[in-house]
């Protein structure tokens, strides 16, 4: 009988100059208040480009979105993807909103009925994201109003303590309820859900009923990626390639669907076609600089006017949009 011996040994090879360890690299936390962001994070994270000048310590993904709050107030996220009405709440925060990338996000899905817009659904029970005093239902009651209805035709639902997208989803899938306001990705995986079963179902875009309220608006503001103020002084060359690198991993996710849904169907906790559809319903476009300024001054301003928002547009709160 033979005996062989295998021997692995360490090799210690030389560094190259000027590169640095992935200790001695800035360590930054990075975290997301939902999954619509998750196909794009997942593509960030391959970029060789980034890997080359910062850690990343921990990516933070949150099931109970507004929890995600508190890790921005406290410093404790150097980077986060936040939905772009949280920035006034964080106006008087040291950070940056300088990009936005996810527009025309939410949807009214009806199940047993076709509806296609406001008046359709009177009557009905409308589950809503979040609770009463959130911009979700605020939104709505704006457009209802907007389209010519009154608020008191409609019944809106929220769950206990707050009406999770999640467990929404789920109850139009169920068909424990039949009229549902969804954000992506939840509305795209209760549509795949829907035709998978046979069951038919009708899509009332917020994108389209914000237009006929706000003429010649365009798509309207969602999410997008709030940077720490001190990752922005201290490391502005990083900042700025981590823009470089959001927009380029935008680009390729927008066309590159079906290896996107394979990169982030198993964070998503979705089948790849569900991804894929989702990717195929969801807005995403880079949009930074003068461009974005004026874009959110809009929206803001008839988020303030209908009283949807208690704030006010001033230098304080335009600058989080600016680098």
């Amino acid at each position: 009988m033979t005996e062989t011996w295998v021997y692995l040994h360490k090799k210690i090879t030389e560094k190259i100059a000027g590169e640095k360890s992935k200790l001695e690299l800035p360590q930054i936390t990075i975290q997301s208040a939902t999954p619509v962001g998750y196909p794009i994070i997942m593509r960030l994270l391959q970029s060789d480009k980034l890997k080359q000048v910062v850690g990343i310590k921990e990516l933070k993904v949150w099931e109970e979105t507004e929890k995600h709050l508190g890790w921005i107030v406290n410093g404790k996220a150097d980077v986060s993807f936040s939905a772009v009405i949280t920035a006034s709440k964080l106006k008087n925060s040291d950070v940056k909103m300088p990009a936005v990338f996810v527009w025309d996000n939410f949807s009214i899905l009806t199940r047993g009925y076709k509806a296609e817009n406001f008046a359709d659904i009177k009557g009905r029970s409308i589950n809503i994201p979040l609770f009463e005093d959130a911009p979700p239902a605020k939104i709505t009651k704006y457009l209802i109003e907007a389209e010519g209805h009154s608020v008191s035709d409609y019944n809106f639902v929220y769950g206990n303590p707050f009406g999770r997208p999640a467990q929404i989803m789920a109850d139009f899938i169920s068909g424990k309820a039949d009229t549902v306001l969804l954000r992506e990705p939840e509305a795209s995986f209760a549509m795949k859900a829907m035709e998978n079963k046979g069951v038919e179902y009708s899509v009332l875009s917020y994108g389209d009923v914000w237009n006929k309220a706000n003429e010649g608006f365009g798509i309207f503001p969602n999410a997008g990626v709030v940077f720490k103020g001190e990752l922005v002084r201290n490391y502005p060359d990083i900042v700025k390639l981590f823009m470089e690198e959001l927009k380029d991993s935008i680009e390729w996710v927008n066309k590159h669907k079906i290896e996107a849904a394979k990169l982030s169907f198993d964070i998503m906790r979705q089948p790849q076609p569900s991804v894929q559809m989702f990717l195929d319903n969801v807005t995403f476009k880079y949009v930074t600089g003068d461009e974005l300024v004026d874009k959110i001054e809009k929206f803001y301003k008839i988020l303030i006017k209908e009283g949807i928002l208690q704030t006010e547009w001033d230098e304080d709160l335009k600058n989080v949009f600016k680098i």
